[in-house]
């Protein structure tokens, strides 16, 4: 494997590579900082909006430092599982695996922020590769900023960066696909390494789509660089051999994970729900049109592709590898967007999203050599790049700041009803409240309830759990560390009871169900959270009510 990196890497030296070096850090550095300031603005990951699905990577990262197989395989995500349990072995190295799972199930918050920043700094790491890269290739510095600048190109990338989930590794094999198509438009490097040239495509598609199976539209990009059938059918090898090697520690779970991708093809609605016709014929249409409003990603979509056609009208001679990698590109995001509008979550779009950035930089190489105006299209195209860099910078400065105050926000919101107040009550979390111990339950029943015993002894004892995944009863059902509790049961042994969940009307539809004679206050509810109260006000002071909720 060395060897074939080493034959891809021959990269020239650069007369200014004091400067280059550090214009080349910059975006890099500018992503690093962005990722830590909005993971310290976002709060702890056991709120809300953040528990799903962050504390099940941590749970399951566990289970494979403990060689056990994962018990959450939807994405499938097994990289972000076996990255978290190098990052907690390299933590503490001589220390036995029961002991860090004890440690880490203690304090979870400060290994989750470890994971993270592991994450975001082999992003880094990967964005100044492709700026080295991108350098040697285009000896231009414009559209090696425009290459670096694809986790900017849109918000969502970053909000969802911050996160322990496959979006931040989707950041890290976006851009290591991009460099191996970088290394590819050099002029003969594609005839004399197609099958290292195969292999290095191969291993960044299978590291994709194990971190999220929605990178697989990538993978038609490499296609029009390989070119001649041997090296495409070495490239599909590779890439399921590279798939298997980086989720060969759910290979106990591969039955579940078709499963579960069987399920979500055949439903038209998210997570395999609504009816089995794959999509929805009704939504579908304007699912795909709302895709395409994101103004930068739509925009450069049309430019590429009015691009192409130019080319192949023109008939110039324009540079072979450069018009193959943007044919890729676009007919790689026009599969992630029917791929996506099936089940619209824009945050799905990430690696199309990145992508944009590397089109712009191929059309900066293409579009001189149309012959479309002369000489003097082409000098107002070298200025219409750089403003659009700084288009780029300007909004997701504004982007950036905005993401930042919706997290202080959602997090100030959210520690608005301390859980602490009401320790002498029964505290009942439902999907998704702001707790840790909710958080904890959450990534413990993904994982298959492997660390329940050692919770137990954890967590505080009047902390229950709305189970709505495998519950028996639509309205959800009460469970402690170990199993099923009846409501009246544990209303009565308690003077107060706190009820709490993000989804509106579920906590109100399970009392009307399990304890339908009850009288409970909702006036401590947030905007983001329902918070239902029963002898205790917002403060945690007891009122007159018996605690059990009934008149």
């Amino acid at each position: 494997m060395m060897s074939i990196f080493s034959n891809l890497f021959p990269l020239p030296s650069s007369p200014h590579g004091g400067k280059n070096l550090a214009a080349l850090l910059v975006l890099p550095a500018c992503f690093l900082a962005t990722v830590l300031v909005l993971r310290e603005s976002a709060g702890p990951f056991w709120m809300w909006y953040s528990i799903d699905p962050d504390y099940a990577y941590l749970i399951n990262a566990l289970k494979i430092l403990n060689l056990t197989t994962p018990g959450h395989v939807d994405h499938p995500g097994t990289p972000v599982q076996w990255l978290g349990a190098l990052a907690l072995k390299a933590t503490y190295p001589t220390a036995s695996g029961a002991h860090i799972i004890d440690t880490v199930l203690a304090d979870p918050e400060a290994h989750m922020h470890r994971i993270t920043q592991v994450m975001a700094w082999l992003n880094a790491a990967v964005l100044f590769a492709a700026g080295v890269v991108g350098y040697a290739v285009f000896r231009d510095i414009l559209p090696v900023v425009m290459v670096q600048a694809a986790p900017f190109i849109s918000s969502q990338i970053l909000r969802h960066a911050v996160a322990l989930k496959p979006e931040p590794l989707l950041v890290f094999a976006t851009m290591a696909l991009v460099i191996v198509v970088l290394l590819a438009l050099r002029p003969g490097a594609m005839e004399a390494n197609r099958g290292n040239f195969a292999i290095a495509f191969g291993v960044a598609i299978g590291f994709g789509v194990a971190c999220k199976v929605t990178f697989a539209p990538l993978f038609l990009l490499p296609l029009f660089l390989l070119g001649q059938r041997r090296a495409i059918g070495t490239f599909a090898v590779a890439s399921l051999v590279a798939f298997l090697l980086f989720t060969l520690p759910a290979l106990g779970a591969y039955e579940q994970f078709t499963d579960w991708i069987i399920r979500l093809f055949l439903g038209s609605q998210h997570h395999g729900g609504g009816a089995a016709t794959v999509i929805d014929p009704g939504n579908y249409p304007r699912n795909i049109y709302r895709l395409f409003t994101r103004p930068l990603f739509g925009i450069t979509f049309i430019l590429a592709v009015l691009t192409l056609f130019a080319a192949r009208w023109r008939g110039a001679d324009i540079p072979g590898p450069e018009l193959k990698a943007l044919q890729g590109v676009v007919l790689a995001q026009m599969v992630m967007v029917l791929m996506i509008a099936k089940q619209l979550s824009a945050h799905y779009m990430i690696p199309a999203y990145m992508l944009t950035a590397l089109s712009g930089a191929l059309m900066y190489r293409t579009v001189p050599a149309l012959g479309l105006g002369g000489d003097r299209l082409r000098r107002r195209f070298a200025r219409v790049f750089p403003v659009l860099l700084a288009a780029i910078a300007i909004s997701q400065a504004f982007g950036v700041a905005r993401a930042d105050r919706e997290f202080r926000e959602m997090r100030e919101t959210a520690l608005a009803v301390n859980n602490e107040r009401f320790g002498a009550c029964a505290r009942i979390y439902g999907y998704s409240s702001s707790s840790l111990s909710f958080a904890l339950y959450s990534g413990n029943l993904h994982g298959g309830f492997s660390y329940s015993e050692q919770l137990k002894e954890l967590r505080p004892e009047n902390d229950f759990w709305l189970n709505i995944f495998t519950s028996p009863s639509p309205t959800g059902e009460l469970r402690d560390w170990i199993g099923a509790r009846h409501l009246p049961e544990v209303l009565s042994g308690y003077p107060c009871a706190l009820l709490r969940g993000s989804r509106r009307g579920a906590l109100a539809a399970f009392l009307a169900v399990e304890a339908p004679g009850a009288v409970y206050d909702a006036s401590c509810s947030t905007r983001l959270e329902e918070v239902i109260t029963m002898g205790v006000d917002c403060q945690g002071r007891l009122t007159d009510d018996n605690g059990d909720g009934m008149p």
